[in-house]
């Protein structure tokens, strides 16, 4: 690399001078003559510096064998001194032989050198002396035994001496060295002064100058490094000359040495060195033993190193103890050999890897199995022992354990020696280091063929059971389905039976048609609860979610248990603060819930108390509201509390024969009440009576938000269905008659007396006049007179509310219709019915279910609406196409076309999304099904719990406002279904 970094510039500088004039030729003559003489002056002068160094050199040389032979006459006469045995003092002797040639080699580099000779002697001078008191010890040994050698010994004479003599030595050694230091500084120097004289003619010979000087320099910082790395060096490092003297010697070398003794050093070093001198070659990891008893190992590599000549060249050293690998790898072994021990011991097939997951070794039930050997595993690996069609898999994913790190598991069939295939776990974990490398992976494979025989076993018996499960739920839905049906026809025929014998004034055969709708929603009542139960064991019951005012659930619950209550001749009391706030809760659960408490507490108390209180608390941050029901019955004993909540249990069996029931209620509200994050508690006295505590939160979480419905309005919005006058001078009775009506479509207007009554009815001329009797100013009688004589009122019907049975008086002065408070609110609903401004509009029900039909088209009929009817979802869509409808009534189960799909097809047409839908089935609906509903369905309702009236209600909540037959709209095709034109109501 120099030559070719140099030749081109050369060859330029040749060049150039070729076309120098000649005077430029005779300066440049004269220049290089002038360096020439320079040049010769600076060989001589480089020469004398450099026989200085290399005689302050030997100097140095001969100060270090010196020390080392007293050193090592010192180190042999301890061994004597210990034990008095004659063969440690070889070294001693061999040292003392050696002794004056050193010194001799000491005083002979003087003059050369030129160093002081006070100095020298001084060094001299306290070798002599260390040698004789190393001789004074060993005769005092041999004549006065270990006690007087070991006192002279610690006189500590030897250490103040050695110590003088190692410091006296290292100071002429400094000074030497600082000789060597000048001499390349006086170089230096000369460099730099021949760089300055001749650098303007002779560039290139000062760059050779400096490529000198810098060599001496990496030659010197190399001596330098040398040095350093010897001493740093964790082996021992030595090179000697080709007489086999040491030159250098690194502190490691020396403890080996100094531990081996001389002699024993002698007797593994002396052959290395004359083997490797006689064969100029390399000589590698010779073993040895050393130690007083040979108890520490070492190996010696050795090499020849380079000189002047090749007859001139060395030996390099390198000596490594390796007394505690031996011991590491003895331990290593020992610790292999338990682990195969343990290893072909486990019942688990096993096997180890490198950190790379090249498998290294199997245990012998490995080979016992598979009936392989080490030698065909380390050539095939697993391919021949994994069926093939989960090989891929599985080198995949240890392929990617390994590369992550993480412990590795999989399950997958190994081959047997006979062939077979069996089912193993396998999994395998990663051994780390103290740092977190990862030196090895210990696997295993563990047989789990009858734990997976039995898991496929488990697995189809429970295909079978959610197969059974499944057929039970379709069977439920199905019976949900077929039970409620043919329940509501029997319903509504006998609603319609009572409407129709009520109106032809055969009002005789009134009690029967109810004992048979009562005995109908009984029937019913039973199929709900069975159907619940279900649901809840199936864990399909959801919670629908809404937000409500719960004093006013408390009273209307108490309004519907209150003729129940009053069969048994006892009196319910509702106890609450009035601040108890709304709830965003499952109302329907809750009303259930209350339903059947106050539905036992009547059934087993007589001529008492039935207390419905309630009360709104905050635990935590969190408000509860708690729901007592208290009855003054027969009560229960402990034993009987015990059992109250199962399912089908009763009291006891005397229950059951005198009061009836199932037993389900409670079941069932206690599962509801824990569904809404609740529960339910009862504190009983026999013959005292019992009190049923429900608690749950105020606002229940995770559940499904149930779907607004419309209603008709507030009290001071504007109904569509009509204007009506309430005069009555009591204010409570004024806002229930006006919060009623308005929640019916009506709009209301009230009045406190008779003569303001008066002239708002005047003002107005409602469609229809409620009227108390008693009141202040002017009675309804009164009142009710002047009405009828005004021309422009006297058409107006009037319906009088009052506490007092007077239907004669009342119909004779031209009375329409007759209420004695308190009011019955179904009977008042019934007769503000036939006030109600017919809306109209054609109805299309769709439902596969004639019966349905039926009773559908006879009740809307008589409310003054067209219909039409479809049984399935494809014929519903063709109705819709021939003639827009104002309403759709649907059902949900039907062949062909569901409701579902009928819904999705009719919202998909942009001009029919208006359209209101109101939904009717008996299907028990999921959480999905029911947002889906939601979604698209105006409201929501269930066959079962709804009656024609109600039905008939809903249907004017939905219905738009103003909506009326069509004129000149074209008649339906009757082949699949029938339409029918409002009828006129009979008188």
């Amino acid at each position: 690399m120099t030559t070719a970094t140099i030749g081109p510039s050369v060859a330029s500088g040749t060049g150039a001078r070729r076309r120098e004039r000649p005077l430029g030729f005779v300066v440049s003559a004269i220049v290089l003559g002038l360096t020439a003489v320079i040049l010769a002056w600076t060989v001589w002068a480089s020469q004398t510096r450099t026989l200085s160094s290399q005689a302050q050199g030997r100097l140095n040389g001969a100060l270090a064998e010196l020390l080392y032979t007293v050193t090592t006459a010192q180190s042999s006469t301890r061994g004597f001194v210990l034990t008095g045995t004659d063969v440690f003092l070889d070294p001693y002797r061999q040292a003392s032989e050696a002794f004056p040639s050193a010194l001799d080699a000491v005083t002979q580099t003087l003059a050369a050198a030129r160093v002081d000779g006070e100095e020298v002697e001084v060094v001299s001078d306290l070798a002599q002396q260390q040698m004789t008191f190393i001789q004074s010890v060993v005769d005092t040994r041999a004549q006065s035994g270990f006690e007087a050698a070991s006192t002279l010994v610690a006189s500590g004479v030897g250490r103040e001496i050695m110590a003088e003599l190692r410091s006296a030595t290292r100071e002429l050694t400094a000074a030497s060295n600082a000789v060597i230091e000048n001499n390349m500084r006086i170089g230096r120097l000369l460099g730099w002064g021949q760089l300055a004289l001749l650098l303007p003619a002779l560039g290139a010979a000062g760059y050779l100058a400096q490529l000198a000087w810098r060599r001496q320099e990496e030659a010197r910082a190399g001596a330098d490094l040398l040095s350093d790395v010897m001493e740093a060096a964790p082996v021992g490092v030595a090179f000697f000359d080709a007489e086999r003297h040491l030159r250098r010697a690194n502190g490691e070398f020396s403890g080996i040495v100094s531990a081996t003794g001389t002699k024993t050093a002698k007797e593994w070093l002396l052959p290395v060195l004359d083997r490797v001198l006689a064969t100029r070659t390399s000589l590698n990891e010779t073993g040895f033993t050393f130690g007083e008893a040979g108890e520490r190992r070492a190996i010696l590599s050795a090499f020849p190193t380079k000189g002047a000549a090749k007859s001139q060249g060395g030996v390099g050293v390198f000596v490594l103890e390796t007394t505690e690998q031996q011991r590491t790898k003895a331990a290593l072994g020992e610790a292999s050999a338990q682990l195969a021990a343990i290893g072909d011991n486990i019942p688990q097939l096993a096997w180890m890897a490198e950190p790379t997951g090249r498998i290294v070794w199997h245990n012998r039930r490995w080979f016992d199995y598979t009936g392989t050997d080490a030698a065909s595993m380390a050539l095939a690996g697993w391919s021949n022992v994994i069926e093939p069609e989960h090989a891929e898999r599985v080198d995949e994913g240890y392929r990617s354990a390994i590369a992550t790190g993480e412990p590795w598991e999989d399950t997958f069939p190994l081959r047997a020696a006979d062939g077979t295939f069996r089912w193993f776990l396998t999994q395998a974990v990663p051994i780390r280091d103290g740092d977190g490398r990862v030196v090895r992976w210990f696997g295993t494979n563990t047989d789990v063929t009858k734990q997976r025989a039995l898991e496929e076993e488990f697995l189809a018996a429970k295909e079978v059971a959610e197969n059974a499960n499944r057929a039970k739920s379709q069977f439920i839905a199905n019976m949900s389905h077929e039970l409620r049906t043919p329940l509501s026809a029997v319903i509504g025929y006998a609603e319609m039976l009572e409407e129709e014998v009520e109106d032809l004034g055969q009002t005789h055969l009134l009690p029967d048609l109810k004992k048979i709708e009562g005995n109908a929603r009984h029937l019913l009542s039973l199929i709900n609860d069975v159907l619940d139960l279900s649901k809840i064991e199936a864990e399909r019951m959801d919670v629908f979610a809404e937000t409500f005012e719960l004093a006013t659930v408390l009273d209307e619950v108490g309004s519907t248990v209150g003729s129940l209550i009053g069969k048994k001749n006892n009196r319910l009391v509702i106890q609450h603060d009035g601040a108890l706030g709304e709830m965003h809760s499952d109302q329907v659960k809750i009303r259930q819930c209350l339903l059947n408490l106050l539905s036992n507490a009547s059934k087993f108390t007589q001529d008492g108390t039935i207390t419905l209180a309630a009360e709104r608390t905050s635990v935590a941050s969190r408000d509860w509201v708690t729901l007592s029901v208290t009855d003054s019955g027969i009560g229960m004993t402990p034993e009987q509390v015990e059992r109250l909540f199962e399912r089908f249990a009763q009291a006891d069996e005397s229950t059951t024969r005198k009061f009836g029931g199932t037993g389900l209620g409670l079941a069932i509200t206690r599962a509801f009440c824990r569904l809404l994050g609740g529960d339910i508690g009862v504190t009983s006295e026999e013959g005292v009576g019992t009190t049923f505590t429900i608690r749950i939160p105020a606002i229940v979480e995770d559940t499904i938000e149930a779907a607004d419905i419309p209603t008709g309005g507030d009290a001071s919005g504007t109904g569509t269905a009509g204007t009506v006058l309430a005069i009555d001078d009591d204010p409570h009775a004024r806002d229930l008659i006006s919060r009623f009506l308005t929640k019916e479509g009506f709009t209301v207007r009230t009045a406190s007396d008779g003569v303001a009554g008066l002239e708002m009815a005047r003002a107005l001329v409602p469609d229809v006049i409620l009227l108390d009797v008693t009141m202040p100013k002017k009675d309804g009688w009164s009142v009710l007179a002047e009405l009828k004589e005004d021309p422009r009122l006297s058409a107006v019907p009037v319906v009088m509310v009052s506490s007092l049975d007077e239907k004669r008086i009342g119909y004779a002065l031209g009375a329409s219709d007759y209420l004695v408070k308190p009011v019955e609110w179904d009977r008042l609903k019934e007769i503000m019915d036939r006030y109600r401004d017919a809306p109209g509009g054609l109805v299309l029900a769709i439902d596969d279910d004639e019966d349905t039909l039926s009773r559908y088209a006879m009740m809307l009929q008589r409310q003054g609406f067209e219909f039409a009817s479809a049984t399935n979802g494809r014929l519903g869509l063709q109705r819709v196409e021939e003639r827009r409808p104002d309403l759709i009534l649907l059902d949900l189960n039907m062949p062909v076309m569901d409701g579902f799909d009928f819904l999705a097809e009719l919202r998909a047409d942009p001009s029919r999304t208006d359209i209101p839908v109101v939904v009717l089935s008996s299907k028990d609906l999921s959480a999905g099904e029911r947002q889906t509903l939601n979604a698209a369905a105006d409201q929501v309702l269930s066959k079962t719990d709804v009656s024609l009236r109600q039905l008939a209600e809903r249907i004017r909540e939905v219905l738009p406002v103003g909506s009326v037959p069509s004129q000149d709209a074209p008649p339906l095709d009757t082949g699949a279904s029938l339409i029918h034109r409002p009828t006129p109501p009979t008188e």
